[in-house]
């Protein structure tokens, strides 16, 4: 039990120490040359309100660490070490709410996705699924109103995707 706990810690301190410099942790799951298959879930987040990469964790048939630009195009990069996943996503059922007293948006919105392709250790992936979006936003303030035109005051992104993959 104490080998466990001490295990975990020294895990944790490795990732604590890879986010605060920036540095990205990854490892395989799969032994090389062989393919596996099973469900994949990847999650994204973010709390930046500047243009900058989100944080991504996959699990499942490989467990990896990377980062990926978020945006409104339809395809997008997820960037591991060792390689790249493109996955090309389809908008599904959204709702949006707006609370004026704090300037709040709230956005949800569920979807499908697609693995285009894959590049170095992630080349031959291919795969599909769901994928869900949660989005707050507190928007500035201009003379006491909401203003879009101002950058927003805070945000926070959690994407999680799900589904089959094949490597």
């Amino acid at each position: 039990m104490r080998k466990h706990r001490t295990l975990m810690f020294a895990a944790a301190v490795t990732v604590l120490i890879a986010a605060a410099t920036g540095a990205t942790v990854a490892s395989a799951s799969t032994a090389p040359g062989h393919p596996a298959a099973g469900t994949e879930y990847i999650q994204v987040m973010s709390a930046s309100t500047a243009p900058v990469p989100a944080s991504v964790i996959a699990r499942g048939v490989f467990a990896a660490a990377g980062h990926v630009r978020l945006g409104d195009a339809r395809i997008s990069t997820i960037t591991f070490p060792g390689g790249t996943i493109v996955v090309s996503h389809h908008a599904g059922h959204g709702t949006s709410q707006f609370y004026p007293a704090g300037c709040l948006s709230v956005i949800s919105q569920s979807g499908s996705y697609h693995i285009v392709r894959g590049t170095g250790r992630y080349a031959g992936i291919s795969g599909h699924g769901r994928y869900q979006l949660s989005l707050e936003i507190v928007a500035a303030r201009v003379h006491g109103d909401c203003s879009l035109a101002k950058p927003p005051v805070a945000q926070q992104e959690l994407l999680r995707l799900s589904g089959p993959v094949h490597r």
